[in-house]
């Protein structure tokens, strides 16, 4: 037989006449993409995402099920191509039945697998939980106890019960671990790092949350890592601006010798623009990562602020001593966090009346309300809608002059505005006034360092943290203002990438997030599904610390789950997201081609499961009735097997007769789940609920 000459994008090849594009391409060794065809199967041509252009004929073609053709000129990337291949993927995505994540996923700063180390915890499997959530974050311990649980606010339990306490599992997970023992960093060994040294040496300017975590991340690459900070020990936030009471000393310790035992090296009380500049560390590292946080305190803004103390100086001091002397009446003006920490701390202090002073009401209070109800059961009295507006000292005490406020029209935060009451000024004494007012990133260190600066601080770019200076990353609070740790240790983890790419001449990219598609809020009969098998009882509480020894000690007050209240808790996750054991080609193809799910977005279809088979779990709403499984069971004789039912926008691939596929697949259904492109048939034990509770 004659073979057929071809040319694709400008290659020439010779096949076997009946031979189709697509396999001709593969002798080249071009990739064009494909979801539907499987390698000794009929093609099928639904999914077009292997459409290519042949020169002079019109439209584009399926590489699939096309033959080549004697002479012919394919063209596999094209901008038209892609195109297409773009718009076929996202009309695929338009009604899929099914999230790539959990929702509580997608609300994680660092993309925890937050489904995937509760599935551990629930199983006793507390190594592989503790595994998940050490690779994804640094210091994990810490943040079980100090994050604002920006994850639950998305759990699914809220749509039934309470959320689920994902902050004390991660913590539980994190703390488990810890005093196991197992890995080498906790024994004090030395951890081999996951890459080889490549001698190349990468400054980080702050031992914070932020800089802790790229050194993490940038050690297990091999690259060497020196962390300067102005403090005498590092932790930055972490240790110098929460109380020891919701973050003991020992655990952040802990924690930090980890990152000491991969190799790290810590120069610390070194101040950047007095002992060194950013020049010369340029100089004298490869990289520079600036993680100097956001540790300038702001005034009362009122005449007589300079009498106020602030509250970071405040916290400070409790850490590396003496401790400040408060006396009886304390007043502490401000809303968020650091506020009620402030005001904690003075209860411990011996003060006998603490106040709180804010300007707008409970409702608007940036802080966390667990940590605001925790304050008034330690003491604390919290007066709204009031603002200072003038602090002197008379007859040895402290003088705030207050003004009683009214809400307005919302300002640029999007909360009601304070306004004040004419004639409504009074006065209030104190031994101590603290001010709690907010934080800003001290940029004098910077003068003349050539970097571009932002109104919040350094001006990075947000997907790769590289500023304006080749080789010099900025993240953390020191580019956003104050914010969360959690935030700062994921922009950690993303300047490690975007340094090693830089270090490896690589074009810097950052980390690039996979397409994401999310079902929303789901109907009554589609939360039943996944509420199936799980038993429903009400969040687990979390023990405290005596009220007796909260008020007089810096103790930690949240005591930790037992391990039959983490277990117990663990087993009320709904276990959202793809447990596609195999990586879902489709999601895959979606993120190479930068596709956005909502573009032909309308009525998906409905959400349902089948968990019937012991092996397999069948999702039909992400099914793209490429027909793979079907030709798969009709090849090893399945006596029922899978058939095309409906017609159609209506068709779907089912067993006959409504039979599930514990009846449809019992020969073929591994193999079934091989071949799917899609998370449509799973093989169980994935970590999904399903596969779970099946």
């Amino acid at each position: 037989m004659t073979a057929v000459k071809l040319t694709i994008d400008g290659r020439a090849t010779e096949v076997a006449p009946g031979t189709t594009i697509l396999s001709a391409a593969r002798t080249l060794g071009l990739a064009i993409p494909t979801l539907c065809q499987v390698e000794g199967f009929e093609h099928s041509a639904s999914c077009f995402l292997c459409a290519v252009k042949i020169q002079g004929r019109p439209n584009l073609w399926p590489s699939c099920a096309t033959p080549a053709a004697e002479g012919m000129v394919v063209i596999s990337d094209s901008d038209e191509v892609r195109a297409a291949r773009k718009t076929s993927l996202e009309l695929l995505l338009s009604d899929h039945a099914g999230d790539c994540i959990g929702p509580c996923r997608t609300g994680c700063p660092a993309r925890l697998d937050i489904p995937g180390f509760i599935a551990g915890i629930a199983a006793g499997d507390h190594p592989k939980a503790a595994q998940i959530v050490t690779d994804s974050l640094t210091l994990p311990a810490s943040l079980g106890r100090v994050c604002p649980r920006l994850c639950e606010q998305r759990c699914r339990q809220c749509d039934v019960e309470e959320a689920l306490s994902i902050r004390n599992l991660h913590r539980f997970a994190a703390d488990h671990q810890r005093r196991a023992g197992a890995p080498a960093e906790l024994a004090g060994e030395t951890p081999a790092p996951l890459c080889p040294p490549t001698g190349r040496r990468v400054a980080v300017v702050g031992a914070g949350p932020a800089g802790l975590a790229a050194a993490h991340h940038l050690l297990r690459q091999g690259h060497g890592v020196v962390l300067f900070d102005a403090h005498p020990q590092p932790g930055g936030m972490l240790r110098y601006g929460i109380p020891e009471f919701r973050l003991p000393r020992q655990v952040l310790d802990a924690e930090i010798q980890m990152i000491r035992t991969l190799g790290a090296e810590f120069r610390l009380g070194k101040h950047l623009g007095r002992d060194f500049k950013l020049e010369d560390l340029r100089k004298d590292f490869d990289a520079v990562f600036l993680a100097i946080g956001a540790q300038g305190s702001r005034g009362l803004g009122c005449p007589g602020e300079e009498l106020a103390m602030p509250a970071l100086e405040f916290l400070e001091r409790l850490t590396d001593g003496p401790p400040p002397t408060v006396g009886t009446d304390v007043i502490i003006v401000g809303g968020g966090n650091t506020a009620m920490d402030a005001s904690r701390c003075a209860i411990r202090l011996g003060a006998k009346s603490v106040r709180v002073l804010y300007r707008r009401t409970r409702r608007e209070m940036p802080c966390l309300m667990e940590e605001v109800e925790a304050a008034e059961a330690e003491g604390v009295h919290i007066d709204f809608l009031v603002a200072p507006v003038r602090l002197e000292r008379k007859a040895g005490k402290l003088t705030l002059t207050c003004q009683r406020m009214e809400l307005g029209p919302p300002d640029k935060s999007g909360r009601a505005s304070p306004v004040p009451i004419p004639g409504s000024e009074y006065e209030v004494q104190a031994t101590c006034v603290i001010a709690a007012i907010g934080q800003s990133v001290d940029l004098d260190p910077l003068n003349n360092a050539q970097v571009t600066l932002s109104k919040w601080g350094i001006a990075a770019d947000p997907k790769t943290l590289a500023t304006n200076l080749p080789g010099v990353f900025a993240g953390g609070d020191a580019v956003t203002g104050p914010d969360l740790a959690v935030r700062a240790v994921a922009a950690g983890k993303l300047a490690a990438a975007s340094v090693d790419q830089y270090l490896n001449g690589k074009k810097v990219i950052g980390v690039p997030e996979s397409v994401n598609v999310l079902m929303g809020k789901l109907s009554e009969e589609e939360l039943a599904v996944f509420l199936r098998g799980i038993e429903q009882a009400s969040r687990a509480p979390m023990p405290h610390l005596p009220m007796d020894k909260r008020r007089t000690t810096f103790e930690e007050v949240e005591l930790g789950f037992s391990l039959e209240a983490a277990t117990r808790e663990s087993r009320r996750c709904l276990g959202c997201g793809c447990g596609k054991a195999i990586p879902c080609r489709l999601r895959q193809f979606a993120t190479d081609y930068g596709v956005d799910p909502q573009r032909f977005v309308g009525e998906r279809r409905h959400f349902s499961r089948d968990t019937s088979h012991p092996d397999i779990i069948f999702e039909p709403g992400k099914c793209i009735i490429c027909g793979a499984c079907v030709q798969v069971a009709a090849q090893v004789g399945e006596e029922l097997g899978l058939s095309f039912i409906g017609r159609g926008f209506q068709v779907s691939v089912a067993g006959p007769f409504h039979k599930p596929m514990a009846e449809a697949l019992r020969k073929s259904a591994r193999r079934a789940a091989e071949v799917c492109p899609t998370g449509a048939i799973m093989l169980k034990g994935t970590g999904c609920a399903g596969c779970r509770l099946a």
